[in-house]
């Protein structure tokens, strides 16, 4: 009985102790995360006046908090996973004066409560690799040509911000990439709201507002299973574009009105979610039945149709700012005056709050122009516009900056000082005679070099044959970047080498069969540091080749799902994958070639025994510290190098037996206990207590035959073995 319980008892012990250490890792959590938040403030009160010291300083995890003011600063590199805060959308301002404001390539970067203005090319590129990083509540103003936001990676959410373009702003997003969200985001005055492109599948457009641009939403080369849901796009040249091989989009619940196309879509896409479909303000079906949806289907395209077209408009669950917001009087004007676009709600506007700097809120009603009552200073001022929902929501403030200078009198009040008009020979008294300004950049075409400001100088214009007051005639320009495509027929201007922009000038895309105007059909590359092109010679949005630049050769690529298999050295074989969503390039871990691997083993096979003699016979040899005792020693030099010489027959035999390969492979398994045998045999001999005397040991030239095998090499060297014991007992 007691040794029944003995057992139960240890049996529980082992039991409990089992279970305890399961749970411990549950139980026992893991020490909290190191975080610091770094304090940037321009007028020295915080650990940093400037953001680029701040991120230089910062750990992983780290807070950056930014101050309210305006920072001169650009090409901010983030490589670690931090967050970047700044105090006060209104007030916390980045001018980049024409350059780029971020460039992150860590993953997990978090950006939030900035105002970035003056941008380049990009305001903020997210790299290939930068994955699961966040823009959040920020308010970017670009420049010509500019892309606010350069998403070139997957899982990064974009949220409540205000993008705003300028003239030819590109685009307000830009992605390549998979299961991207932009949401809640408000997007103005670009050739392309928001551009999905090359393999981007998978991502979400929610609840945004895309006004004014050229195209609301492009989706296009192999973009598939996108969601476009919630948004309001309206007053647009085109609202959605589907095309080059884009299918099973889905399209649904979101409002078009005002805009002067409604759709495109070339491929396979669904514009309803199988109950619902959207609000077009051109469909003029009838609801019967009064269920809110239209009894007939809205057509969009060939076998593109909406199923279930609403009746009636869907306002959105949240306020949307003021769009469209400008300064209409003049810099001498210290009472300046402003307009705006109305907001959207689902329960209506109650009105608008207006404030100037930080200066309290004014509500002025339901107006969509306010002019300030009391005179500003000079200098820089930001007007701030707030809509206000008849259930008290309100939106984000929608703001402009703009500067005030009552140096400039202006008696007629038409904008240009008197001192302006004095110099240009027009009538400071008259507000009908000013200086003609096609651009109105408030620079006279009689000094401006670009009358109607689209990019292209005056000079060349002539020289081309276009008109220099018309912003929509211009040289043929592929790539929109200043540079024709073409000489001018005067040979003032050299045309562009690289028509599309895409690293390889026309006469390689020539000759290697791709477009010159297409800058989709070539993607630049870096492997192992070095610069490469993949590159679509067959113009079917699949890239057949892979171009050296530095050698001028080109070899095969091919598609294999999401990626692309490379052959870099030519050889026939994959080198390297390159990842079409993020664009990171992995090595294959190419083998070494089979015969090189068989060689190899045969030469170490062949080597040890050969070394153990060689080393055996060594170790016989007396050593002599008393030189002139054995001078003829030296006379017998061609007796030792004999050894070498057959060492010279066994490296030719090798060589021989290369061609033999798949035979001798069968036999090196069983070879190779013969020969662990011999070195066991071999090591005996290495104890023996002392050292007979050494003798000469010529070892006879053998004359190679045509073939050889591994067992003619094993009798070879036991015949050099049976030599050497003979030597011994002699």
């Amino acid at each position: 009985m007691n040794s029944k319980l003995g057992v139960q008892l240890l049996l529980f012990i082992t039991i409990s102790l089992f279970i305890s250490s399961m749970l411990s890792p549950i139980v026992h959590s893991a020490p909290p995360v190191s975080q610091e938040t770094l304090i940037v403030d321009i007028t020295g009160n915080g650990d940093f006046t400037s953001i680029r010291a701040a991120i230089n300083n910062a750990n992983v995890t780290d807070i950056i908090l930014i101050r309210k003011g305006i920072y001169n600063e650009h090409d901010l590199q983030i490589k670690k996973k931090i967050e970047i805060r700044g105090e006060d959308t209104s007030n916390t301002i980045i001018n980049c004066s024409g350059n780029l404001a971020f460039s992150i390539t860590s993953s997990y970067v978090d950006i939030s409560n900035l105002q970035i203005i003056d941008t380049g090319e990009f305001a903020i590129s997210i790299l290939p690799g930068s994955t699961g990083c966040t823009i959040t509540n920020c308010i970017i103003k670009t420049l010509n040509n500019g892309v606010a936001l350069n998403v070139r990676s997957s899982y990064n959410t974009i949220s409540d911000c205000n993008l705003i373009g300028f003239d030819n702003s590109k685009q307000g997003i830009k992605i390549t990439g998979r299961y991207n969200i932009i949401r809640n985001c408000y997007i103005q005055d670009f050739t392309n709201g928001i551009l999905l492109i090359t393999n981007s599948d998978d991502n979400q457009i929610l609840n945004c507002n895309i006004i004014n641009c050229e195209n609301a939403i492009d989706i296009r080369f192999d973009c598939n299973t996108n969601v476009v849901a919630g948004c309001n796009i309206y007053s647009n040249l085109q609202t959605i574009k589907i095309w080059l091989n884009s299918n099973n989009n889905h399209v649904y619940l979101n409002n078009f009105w005002k805009n002067d196309i409604d759709a495109i879509d070339e491929n396979n896409n669904t514009w309803d979610n199988g109950v619902k479909g959207n609000y077009w303000d051109k469909y003029r079906g009838v609801d019967n039945n009064g269920d809110g949806i239209g009894d007939t289907q809205y057509i969009i395209s060939e076998g593109n149709i909406d199923r279930f077209p609403l009746m009636s408009i869907i306002l959105p669950d949240v306020v949307s700012s003021p769009g469209n917001l400008i300064v209409v009087t003049p810099k001498s004007d210290n009472t300046p005056s402003f307009t705006w676009s109305e907001s959207v709600y689902s329960t209506d506007i109650m009105g608008y709050y207006v404030k100037i700097d930080n200066s309290p809120e004014i509500f002025i009603g339901d107006a969509l122009s306010w002019t300030t009552t009391t005179s500003l200073s000079d200098g820089v001022h930001t007007f701030y516009v707030q809509a206000e929902s008849i259930d008290n929501k309100t939106s984000n403030y929608s703001s402009i900056t703009f500067t005030i200078d009552t140096s400039i009198i202006d008696t007629d009040g038409d904008g240009w000082s008197d001192s302006e008009e004095q110099l240009y020979n027009t009538d400071p008294e008259n507000p009908s005679n000013y200086p003609e300004d096609t651009d109105s950049d408030h620079t006279p075409n009689s000094v401006d070099t670009d009358d109607d400001n689209d990019g292209y100088s005056d000079e060349m214009e002539i020289s081309y044959g276009t008109n220099t007051l018309d912003i929509n005639e211009y040289p043929t320009d592929s790539d929109n970047d200043g540079i024709p495509n073409d000489d001018s027929s005067d040979e003032k201007f050299t045309g562009d080498t690289d028509d599309d922009n895409d690293g390889l000038t026309d006469t390689i895309e020539i000759t290697l069969g791709s477009s010159t105007i297409n800058e989709f059909d070539v993607n630049r590359l870096y492997i192992i540091g070095k610069p490469y092109y993949l590159v679509d010679v067959s113009q079917n949005n699949i890239f057949d080749i892979l171009y050296n630049p530095t050698s001028k050769a080109t070899t095969g690529v091919e598609r294999e799902n999401d990626n692309y298999l490379i052959d870099e050295n030519g050889d026939g074989s994959w080198d390297h994958i390159y990842n079409i969503a993020d664009g990171s390039i992995s090595s294959t871990g190419e083998e070494i070639p089979l015969s090189i691997t068989i060689l190899i083993l045969i030469v170490i096979i062949l080597l040890i025994p050969i070394s153990i003699i060689i080393f055996s016979y060594r170790r016989r040899r007396p050593i002599s510290l008393s030189l002139p005792r054995r001078p003829k020693r030296v006379t017998k030099q061609p007796i030792i190098k004999k050894p070498l010489k057959a060492s010279a027959v066994e490296k030719k035999e090798t060589v021989e037996m290369i061609s033999q390969t798949k035979t001798l492979l069968q036999h090196i398994q069983q070879d190779v206990e013969v020969y662990m045998e011999k070195l066991r045999q071999i090591e005996g001999q290495f104890i023996e207590p002392a050292l007979k005397e050494e003798k000469e040991v010529e070892i006879p030239k053998e004359k190679p035959s045509e073939t050889k095998d591994i067992h003619e090499v094993e009798t070879k060297v036991d015949k050099l073995l049976s030599e050497v014991d003979n030597e011994e007992k002699t």
